[in-house]
């Protein structure tokens, strides 16, 4: 079981059609998805909960990528009282 809060999460589905044709390709989206430089804007803080990839069927997949925002994380320790 995965422990998120909900406004701080987010699920990302991608489809590859495909996937049993060119296998090696089958994840091409979500490791460009997942290699992107996202330290600029507003998921700088993203942290990748679970990813699970499931047939659909007729011979594709999807790939589903659960992440935290970090937001929740961020705004706690923001309001965090230094101990002295």
């Amino acid at each position: 079981m995965i422990d998120l809060q909900a406004a701080d999460t987010r699920v990302f589905l991608f489809h590859t059609a495909d996937a049993a044709a060119d296998p090696g390709g089958a994840m091409d989206k979500v490791n460009t998805w997942l290699g992107r430089d996202r330290s600029g804007g507003q998921y700088a803080n993203l942290r990748i909960r679970d990813i699970s990839v499931t047939p659909d069927g007729r011979g594709g997949v999807f790939t589903t990528i659960v992440c935290s925002l970090g937001q929740a994380a961020r705004a706690a320790t923001e309001g965090a009282v230094p101990s002295i």
